[in-house]
């Protein structure tokens, strides 16, 4: 996974909280002062290379995202192997993990981090093609979540999918046409939550490897939620459910 790039003020503040190995900041020239001073306070304290530029320089480094004038940057980071992931929550009681079945937004990618974070998920699955990756605008739009929840890349998602059920997971595909209301299900087991394209849901053999799908009952006009509104509904069914 090549360099990160942080952008915008709270993934900022979240990443050097957080005392991730921030190698560089990036500071814009006409920063308002107590934001400015917040900065360079926390760069001293964390002796953390600071460099104050433009906003034109700042504009072109974010790749088009809101930076709110500042950027910083983390080292390369190795991402866990599903294996490793699997490794590190035995323990749990019920783990619980997501699949992510072709979410190419970053924004979407985000805010399913975002939720997942809020909600104990214990990582996120994502195929290497045709997906969303750790990008600047996926880091913001999470708020800074993607920093926290592990997200493995994996060559085969249904492949992934065998493994979790050997591992004791049962898999719960979200679905219009889903068998069962979210809140018909007992989360207390380990949970693969499996999540499709918007519009496309989830592809054919996805599907079917499944152990249950579930649905969201809508009673207005529009016959779909958004994959990350989607993704909070579930998530805290579970959580209500284990009383977390």
């Amino acid at each position: 996974m090549p360099e990160l790039k942080i952008i915008g003020r709270r993934p900022a503040f979240e990443a050097l909280e957080a005392d991730l190995p921030v190698t560089k900041i990036l500071l814009q020239d006409s920063a308002d002062r107590n934001f400015a001073n917040k900065i360079v306070h926390l760069a001293k304290s964390k002796r953390i290379q600071l460099k104050v530029v433009d906003k034109n320089t700042l504009h072109r480094l974010s790749e088009g995202e809101n930076h709110q004038g500042i950027l910083l940057y983390l080292p390369e980071v190795s991402a866990p192997t599903l294996q490793e992931l699997l490794a590190s929550i035995k323990n749990e009681k019920y783990p619980a993990v997501v699949l992510l079945d072709g979410i190419e937004d970053p924004h979407n990618f985000g805010a399913i981090l975002r939720v997942a974070d809020g909600a104990g998920i214990h990582g996120v699955i994502i195929p290497n093609r045709r997906s969303a990756k750790l990008s600047p605008g996926t880091i913001k739009a999470s708020a800074g979540a993607a920093l926290h929840v592990p997200v493995v890349e994996v060559t085969n998602l249904a492949r992934a999918m065998d493994t979790l059920k050997e591992a004791g997971f049962w898999l719960v595909g979200a679905e219009m046409e889903g068998a069962k209301n979210v809140w018909e299900l007992d989360f207390k087991m380990p949970t693969g939550f499996v999540l499709g394209r918007e519009g496309q849901g989830l592809h054919r053999l996805i599907k079917e490897k499944c152990d249950f799908l579930t649905m969201l009952p809508m009673h207005g006009k529009v016959n779909s939620l958004n994959v990350s509104t989607a993704a909070a509904v579930v998530f805290y069914e579970r959580v209500r459910q284990l009383g977390m």
